[in-house]
């Protein structure tokens, strides 16, 4: 009698679409070969790992090459992890191998251990639903409410940080409550992430906390997912698959069956305009809808040239924190070297008239819109008011510093920015309470409650950079963040805005619903999200003309496609790494023919030297 030979199609981490087929050798036919097991296959000259994904005794057409060994004993996937490693291919434009390795980076074999205990059978009361959550003051209460629901019911709770710097903070509450939890972030070498990876499939955590790829937690049985400050960009997966963690959490509690808790004061328009239309449920606490507390501005334009960093408000403020021995806080927006045109008499900065977005001065005196591509020179006089003093406006956090250290040389001044961060996270809030830090200069990742609240003043140097990135977000991350550390801050301290433009509406609007009544107008006017979908291709090469090409190349077939797009044009930042960088927005009212576009255009965009990455909701247009 014939013996009847078994196949397996395997998905590579890989940007092929397409699975390999593989005879199964008989001496591995007694192991029960499960989906998402890795196998060890000959591909071309090497021999790699791939995820079985098929299995089938039927036989494909074409030569076929044995499976060499069995890498795992089992699968590492649940069956819904499997469901969302699908999802996340189809939604986001990407292999399926690309997306399980994602979801299992691990290079370690696996072995199925059962849990330590049997779950419980679902409580039929508990229901997808997606809470957006504004907690006030009351964060941690209300974290630890739904820790201590769901310990109960025998249920294990992923709460997500947007930086590994936040993790100090819940660890020291959960600690504290006395919760049995995992940490679980890129900083562990992988080792220490994979056995963490195994205690929390053997159900050894009642909690686990971690950043963005802890939404992949193998628990047994999740009761819920808690995001914090789920308006954070840092939440967006920069590396194929783009994924943003909102959307994986929200399609993971769809596939089995929890809740999705996104916790904010500040959420993003996106989610806010969710919640509007009854997509989210929203708890709200009583005391978070009070307006945003008030803050001093300085029209920049009155101060004297040499005060232009440290307008003499802030100076006088910042020598009556020093002799109180408080901190001082200045916040320096590091993305700011891309420059913009400001009218020195009325504070206005040249826009595109296409975007409304700040348009970046280049060499020669051209300004470019690097979502568009218009472009035009500089103009020698101001179009709104007719002035003369045009100039090109940015700071970075290394000039400011001198400047801290030769304006107040008796100061102990740190610098704390991504050049700085990775040697000291951690040792910035205990200096502060140590008193061993006067001034403190840096970036957004100082933007912290635990350091905001101690501080006696906090300074935006130069709100105009975050108000005029080249981004449709720009005002309202900027606006998120006034508002954060409006709410941070204690009732002894203040707050200083420094700009050009001190009648900008962010600077004047009170409450949260005023902010995004008016943004939600601006973006419905222009056709941004959320009212429309976006989706970018990024192009990146080193050789400047081959990238250019390729991305007409690729408007060309769009234009096929009788689809709205904007570009082809260079990225805000066209140059990063030696590599030259073009962007093309394809926009539409939802999203199922773009990805049909996508799927059409798509093929041969990973050949010659010219790369071509897919970013589906992208958040960063940079």
């Amino acid at each position: 009698m014939r013996e009847t030979k078994t196949y397996v199609a395997v998905a590579f981490n890989l940007p092929v679409e397409k699975f390999f087929w593989y005879i199964l050798p008989s001496r591995f036919k007694r192991r029960l070969i499960k989906r998402g097991q890795r196998v060890v296959v000959p591909f071309g000259s090497r021999q790699i790992l791939g995820f079985v994904v098929e299995e089938s005794s039927r036989r494909p057409q074409g030569e076929l090459k044995e499976v060499r060994d069995l890498f795992d004993r089992s699968s590492p996937f649940s069956e819904t992890l499997f469901q969302l490693a699908r999802w996340i291919s189809d939604y986001y434009s990407c292999s399926l191998g690309q997306a399980l390795h994602s979801i299992f980076p691990f290079s370690f074999p696996y072995k199925e251990e059962k849990p330590l205990f049997n779950p419980p059978s679902r409580d039929s009361l508990k229901r997808e639903e997606v809470y957006l959550v504004k907690p006030g003051k009351n964060k941690f209460d209300f974290i630890l409410s739904v820790i201590k629901d769901n310990k109960e019911l025998q249920k294990q709770v992923i709460i997500l940080v947007p930086e590994i710097s936040l993790l100090a903070t819940f660890q020291e509450k959960l600690e504290r409550w006395k919760v049995k939890a995992g940490i679980f972030h890129s900083r562990l070498s992988p080792k220490q992430r994979y056995y963490c990876w195994l205690a929390m499939k053997k159900g050894e955590f009642d909690v686990a906390v971690g950043t963005r790829s802890l939404v992949f937690a193998p628990f047994p049985d999740i009761g819920s997912i808690l995001i914090d400050e789920e308006e954070s960009t840092d939440y967006k997966q920069k590396e194929t698959p783009k994924y943003n963690v909102c959307q994986v959490a929200i399609k993971r509690g769809e596939l089995e069956n929890f809740p999705v808790y996104l916790v904010t004061n500040s959420p993003s328009l996106e989610s806010w305009y969710r919640a509007k239309k009854k997509i989210y449920r929203t708890i709200t606490f009583s005391n978070n809808e009070k307006e945003i507390s008030s803050f001093k501005v300085v029209d920049l334009k009155k101060e004297k040239k040499e005060n232009r960093i440290f307008s003499s408000i802030l100076r006088e403020e910042m020598k009556k924190a020093l002799k109180r021995k408080l901190p001082v806080l200045l916040f320096v927006p590091r993305r700011g070297y891309a420059n913009f045109l400001l009218c020195d008499d009325c504070g206005e900065v040249i826009r595109c008239p296409n975007c409304n977005t700040g348009l970046s001065f280049h060499i020669r005196g051209e300004m470019v819109c690097h979502l568009c591509g218009f472009r035009e020179k500089a103009p020698k006089v101001c179009p709104f008011c007719g002035g003369r003093n045009l100039k090109k406006v940015g700071w970075g956090t290394q000039r400011v510093e001198l400047e801290t250290r030769r304006i107040f040389p008796e100061a102990r001044v740190e610098r704390f920015d991504f050049d700085t961060f990775k040697s000291s996270p951690h040792l910035i809030p205990s200096k502060i309470r140590e008193e061993k830090i006067d001034i403190l200069v840096g970036t957004q990742l100082l933007m912290k409650e635990e350091i905001i609240s101690v501080s006696g003043v906090v300074a935006i140097i130069l709100l105009d950079v975050l108000l005029n990135l080249p981004d449709f977000r720009a005002t309202e991350h900027a606006f998120q963040l006034l508002n954060k550390i409006s709410r941070s801050l204690n009732k002894n301290s203040s707050l200083i805005v420094q700009t050009y433009n001190p009648s900008h509406y962010v600077l004047s609007t009170k409450t949260c619903e005023d902010f995004y009544l008016k943004e939600l107008e601006i973006r419905k006017t222009l056709r941004y999200p959320p009212f429309q979908r976006w989706i970018r291709f990024l192009l990146e090469g080193r050789v400047k003309s081959k990238v250019k090409d390729r991305s007409e190349e690729i408007a060309r077939e769009i234009r096929k496609e009788n689809i709205d797009f904007l570009g082809p044009s260079p990225c805000p930042f066209s140059r990063i790494k030696g590599k030259y960088r073009y962007h093309i927005i394809l926009r539409d009212d939802g999203l199922s023919d773009l990805q049909q576009i996508i799927k059409r255009v798509n093929l041969g965009m990973m050949k010659g030297s010219v790369k071509v990455g897919v970013d589906v909701d992208p958040l960063f247009i940079v």
